[in-house]
């Protein structure tokens, strides 16, 4: 095969790798349904505890915050240890706190869980949760990612790939 046949076939391969990672990845919010718990990850802004705080009020539920999502709690008036669990998963990422949420639920009895993240999160959040959970309810939800034009992109294709890893070979659980 000539150099240039070899081009096109990787391009065709690539391309229907990232036509059917796009299917797969395609974020996609749950609806809460009456949830025990609202989980709310770290990272992203301050969206992510206002949108947690508004779903754990609206059910009755109880509020975890993870890192950064304490802080901005705090700065809404939420204080760690009364009005919410703030924890700091170890390691610090989803993986970490998919797990530090399934023993919580060992420990709680929680029935159904709502993970608050962002909107382009939302799909390895929902595996790694369901990997850690198993036959746990877990509906995920995403606060507006409202980042700039290429920071989106880049935080898409990021997805991408660890997604992918999650799936593979960087399971939570």
């Amino acid at each position: 095969m000539t150099a240039r046949i070899w081009w096109l076939v990787a391009l065709a391969a690539v391309s229907a790798a990232v036509v059917a990672a796009t299917a797969f990845l395609v974020p996609r919010d749950d609806v809460p349904g009456q949830p025990d718990a609202v989980v709310v990850l770290g990272g992203g802004s301050p969206a992510r505890a206002e949108l947690g705080i508004r779903l754990a009020d609206e059910h009755d539920a109880e509020l975890v915050l993870f890192s950064t999502a304490g802080r901005h709690a705090e700065a809404a008036g939420y204080r760690c240890g009364l009005d919410a669990r703030c924890l700091e998963p170890d390691p610090l990422s989803t993986a970490g706190e998919a797990r530090e949420v399934r023993d919580l639920v060992s420990t709680t009895g929680w029935d159904e869980l709502v993970v608050i993240t962002t909107d382009f999160h939302t799909s390895r959040s929902r595996l790694l949760f369901e990997q850690c959970l198993g036959d746990q309810p877990v509906r995920v939800v995403g606060s507006e990612h409202t980042a700039s034009w290429p920071a989106r992109v880049y935080s898409y294709a990021r997805e991408a790939v660890a997604t992918l890893a999650g799936v593979t070979v960087r399971r939570a659980c």
